[in-house]
């Protein structure tokens, strides 16, 4: 096997096995806490930050509008999160995060994605160029189109 053979599988074998534990946490949180990973991300970043829109928590999650308002619509519904509107502008919705919201943010294992939202910034900038010029390589040999 030649060394770009070799190279080639180490990372398509890295890669996998951070989708397989990605999808093993997903389900660990769903079977244990009866919640998703973004829904504990939601709960994450407002215990961190404080109040937030729904854009925020759409950039946040990096999916639509229209996606996060269901999100948060099941979760203010399963007790996790309230919704209200913005007193200075009434076009915008506040979420804040409940009593019942903060403990399972508190008792939930941290998975993949949080952790990297943690622990990425603490990396040099030169290294984190270059694992973002590899993740934009691997999204383009993917196919992958960027939003």
């Amino acid at each position: 096997m030649s060394k770009a053979d070799e190279l080639s599988t180490s990372i398509l074998n890295r890669y996998l096995s951070l989708l397989r534990y990605q999808h093993r946490y997903g389900h660990k949180l769903r079977k244990e806490f009866g919640i998703s990973g973004r829904q504990l991300a939601v709960l994450r970043h407002l215990l961190r930050v404080g109040t937030c829109t729904v854009g925020e928590m759409s950039n946040l999650l990096y999916i639509s509008d229209a996606s996060t308002s269901k999100l948060l619509e099941r979760m203010e519904r399963d007790g996790y999160i309230r919704r209200r509107r913005c007193e200075k502008d009434n076009r915008k919705v506040l979420v804040d995060p409940t009593e019942a919201g903060r403990e399972i943010a508190a008792r939930a294992p941290m998975g993949t994605i949080w952790r990297m939202r943690v622990k990425l910034p603490e990396l040099p900038v030169e290294e984190l160029e270059h694992i973002d010029k590899a993740i934009a390589t691997l999204s383009e040999i993917a196919g992958v189109e960027q939003n």
